[in-house]
């Protein structure tokens, strides 16, 4: 074998790790962080509450809140306020019960817009309660939250 082709060799393989390695770091999936999230305090006698808090994802690829679990309720649901046709705000389930989050995005879920529904309480919220949370997400996993039950300032 040449100097020539040994040379001509080295460069490809060389060539083949770059590629490589850039393929690997370059696509960076979804990133998703959560930041402040809480409960509101339940009114006496209330049968279900609300979480909310920001998601964002500081990734290149969307993902999808697909769901939640919290130990505080029989059950949870992603919801949303809406306005019908008749200008009313009523709640309801997001379809489907999934939420995107855009790539290099965030979605507020906040009082008046898309929450986390806690239906079916196992007992009324009080402030300085912690409510323990597992968030969903299509492509991330299962993430973890704590949120403080507090008054709305």
């Amino acid at each position: 074998m040449s100097a020539t082709t040994k040379r001509f060799g080295v460069i490809v393989i060389i060539l083949l790790l770059v590629v490589s390695v850039s393929a690997c770091g370059g696509s960076k999936g979804p990133d998703i962080k959560i930041s402040n999230p809480w409960a509101r305090p339940s009114p006496k006698m209330a049968t279900s509450g609300a979480a909310y808090m920001i998601i964002e994802n500081k990734g290149k690829e969307d993902d999808a809140l697909i769901g939640a679990e919290s130990d505080v309720s029989n059950n949870t649901e992603i919801h949303e306020m809406v306005v019908d046709e008749n200008s009313v705000m009523h709640m309801k389930p997001v379809e489907g019960q999934r939420l995107t989050i855009p790539a290099r995005g965030k979605v507020e879920l906040k009082p008046g817009g898309y929450h986390i529904m806690l239906i079916n309480l196992k007992h009324q919220l009080q402030e300085g309660e912690i409510v323990h949370l597992t968030l969903k997400f299509e492509k991330s996993g299962e993430m973890k939250v704590d949120a403080p039950v507090k008054m709305l300032k």
